[in-house]
């Protein structure tokens, strides 16, 4: 009988630390969701921002090149460094590399 109690222990044990891994990648992903949408809307303004200064360049100056501008190339360089970390996060949350989902998977293989 108490082999019983032992194992039935032993199994709320490990199920809790499983529930606890899960919890915490959740945690994890939802912060880089919400990572996400921040670094989105900043694009967004950017693309606005970067619009409205081509858009005054053309219209006041009739400048056509922005090739030595360094406003221009500024905004482009932010929009680019934005762009990857979006992706970085986004690739982040498809393909964890942390540690934690190993053991799941191992005490799912066990299971099994």
């Amino acid at each position: 009988m108490s082999n019983v109690w032992e194992d039935i222990k032993k199994s709320v044990s490990e199920w809790g630390v499983v529930a606890s891994e899960k919890a915490e990648e959740f945690t994890h992903n939802s912060r880089l969701r919400l990572d996400i949408l921040q670094l989105e809307r900043k694009l967004s303004s950017l693309y606005v921002k970067l619009g409205l200064y081509v858009f005054n360049k053309t219209q006041d100056k009739n400048v056509l090149n922005f090739v030595g501008d360094k406003r221009y190339l500024s905004l482009i360089d932010n929009i680019v460094g934005i762009k990857k970390r979006i992706k970085d996060k986004k690739d982040e949350i498809n393909n964890p590399d942390d540690e934690t989902s190993e053991p799941i998977d191992s005490t799912e293989k066990k299971d099994k």
